[in-house]
């Protein structure tokens, strides 16, 4: 485990990563933090803390001045950010200036933190200037990879926290990474069993979901080492579902410093779907940029919706943090995040222009990905990609059937999917989910023509089709995060009319809002954490909550 450990500490960065961690270890060491990690040198200190010195038992105050990489003669004095330097700013500026007088009445032990060793070529120059500078209430210390491990595993991860059943699946998760076909199953089940049980202590409510988020870093680490974040990607939506059902679970949302816990686990899962953007977004201005990652045409379908939901998470997240920072007055940094949410819109139409499967779903299931990349559109205003996208899957609807004699399967199954497509059985045209999601989207770009479109194709050519929706019920609240809360859950409305009236239309969506939208209640909303429910319909391939695009078309209505 130290040695998982020593790899992980050895990958991170030294701003937001290994301190953050540090300051993490200093709490599980039972410190009381004076100051985190912040922009901007205090004068030589990036963290410190008041606490019992293990090796002697003394309470002492602690300064930490952490670094990157090993200490070599170039980092220790080449240059005013040299450790030296550093290490003298502390004695003449901090202490005197930024400690108080109670403070200053403690001993003190300046730590330099890296993530690296001590080369031997300096070892005599830290051994001489520790010397020289040791006085009977200064002391000096140096934490490296090895030192951090071991703390890590002694205070933080512990046996009674992580016993060796976890550090078991731990390590199989990390093996099987490099399989492509790896589900992360032994990752879920670490995650799921860490928060299993519910403590009522805050020190141990914190150390659980802060070890969800040490295990999601060395998750997220080992897959950037392997060039392939998706592995990633898909833990970090887990991780953050049970951890969302592991608070509410607990009733522990009214307090703030869990809160501020789960918004960190929000935060690391928010940083690897824009890395992953970023390293993948030149390949979406590509025409048919995945097919070369695909066996098969029908492989290469499968993985374009799968690459649509992702890309819609990513940018949702972004509107996310956009209505965190607006609702928080700060609104230069909102604006940011909205900037950023539209490049990702943006990436996702140049995604579904150039990859044509985007425009004939195989599975009725893939209604999902179309809510969620549709809602993003309309947060980003991308509204012409959005309406030409419905109004070409609808065509693809007619052309599809007309040559192919295919429709969207209702009931996901792979190989009647294969039969199907390679002519050796008949596709069945029952049901469809997406139809009805597709004319309400038309309706939320106020787009009467399309809508009517929509309603057109539908009806003429498939006459006997039972347009579906479905609605999420109350009892249903505490399963979303945990498990396909849409299969043989909620409750589904069959023979959907669409009217040639749309504004018939719109109103009989909105009365059913206050009808059946009971997810308005739920607690992911009402605490305006809309991400989650997004998540969990991508994650489980779930339906998505009607909620999440009925509410503009409700705000419409009321206006007229």
């Amino acid at each position: 485990m130290r040695f998982l450990l020593s790899e992980y500490i050895n990958l991170l960065k030294e701003d937001k990563e290994l301190d953050t961690l540090l300051t993490d270890l200093l709490v599980g060491m039972k410190f009381t933090t004076i100051s985190k990690p912040m922009k901007g040198r205090q004068f030589g200190v990036d963290i410190s803390a008041v606490g019992i010195d293990p090796e002697d038992g003394i309470k002492k105050v602690f300064l930490l001045a952490v670094k990157q990489g090993n200490l070599t003669r170039t980092t220790w004095d080449g240059n005013v950010n040299a450790i030296r330097s550093t290490l003298n700013q502390i004695k003449d500026t901090y202490i005197p200036i930024s400690l108080t007088t109670n403070l200053k009445k403690l001993p003190i032990k300046i730590i330099v933190s890296t993530n690296g060793v001590r080369n031997q070529n300096v070892l005599s120059d830290w051994t001489q200037y520790v010397e020289q500078n040791t006085t009977e209430t200064i002391e000096y210390d140096f934490w490296g990879t090895g030192e951090i491990s071991a703390m890590l595993d002694d205070y933080l991860i512990n046996e009674k926290l992580f016993p060796q059943e976890y550090q078991s699946l731990l390590r199989k998760s990390l093996v099987f990474l490099e399989l492509p076909d790896y589900d992360l199953q032994h990752f879920y089940a670490l995650i799921q069993q860490i928060l299993e049980k519910q403590p009522k202590q805050k020190r141990h409510i914190l150390k659980k979901l802060r070890l969800v988020r040490l295990c999601l870093n060395i998750l997220y680490k080992w897959s950037q080492d392997n060039n392939n974040l998706k592995p990633s990607i898909y833990a970090s939506e887990r991780s953050l579902l049970f951890t969302w059902h592991f608070i509410q679970e607990g009733n522990h949302l009214e307090k703030s410093y869990v809160r501020e816990e789960f918004y960190k686990i929000h935060s690391l899962k928010r940083t690897i779907g824009v890395n992953y953007f970023n390293k993948v977004v030149e390949h979406y201005k590509v025409e048919h940029s995945i097919y070369k990652y695909s066996r098969n045409s029908l492989e290469y379908s499968l993985n374009v919706w799968e690459e649509i939901g992702i890309i819609a998470i990513i940018g949702l997240t972004e509107i996310q943090e956009f209505r965190i920072h607006y609702r928080e007055g700060n609104e230069e940094q909102a604006q940011t995040y909205y900037q950023s949410a539209l490049s990702i819109s943006n990436g996702l139409c140049l995604f579904i222009q150039n990859n044509p499967p985007s425009k004939y779903p195989e599975y009725d299931v893939h209604s999902i990905e179309i809510a969620l990349a549709l809602n993003l559109m309309n947060f980003t205003r991308n509204f012409d990609p959005a309406k030409k996208w419905i109004s070409e899957m609808t065509l693809g609807f007619n052309n599809n059937y007309k040559l192919n004699k295919f429709f969207p399967l209702f009931r996901k199954s792979y190989e009647k999917l294969v039969d199907i497509h390679n002519g050796e059985e008949e596709c069945d045209v029952q049901s469809s989910m997406i139809i009805p999601i597709l004319a309400e989207y038309a309706l939320v770009f106020n787009d009467e023509d399309l809508y009517k479109f929509v309603r057109k194709i539908s009806m003429e050519l498939f006459t006997d089709l039972n347009l579906q929706i479905w609605f999420p019920l109350k009892e249903m609240e505490n399963k979303i995060c945990i498990q396909d809360y849409s299969h043989g859950e909620g409750t589904t409305k069959h023979s959907v009319t669409l009217y040639e009236d749309a504004e018939e239309y719109k109103k009989e969506m909105v009365s059913e809002m206050e009808l059946f939208g009971l997810e308005k209640d739920f607690k992911i909303f009402k605490h305006s954490f809309d991400i989650v429910a997004h998540v969990a319909s991508r994650h489980y391939k779930s339906q998505p909550f009607p909620l999440t695009w009925r509410v503009f078309m409700k705000q419409e209505v009321s206006t007229k």
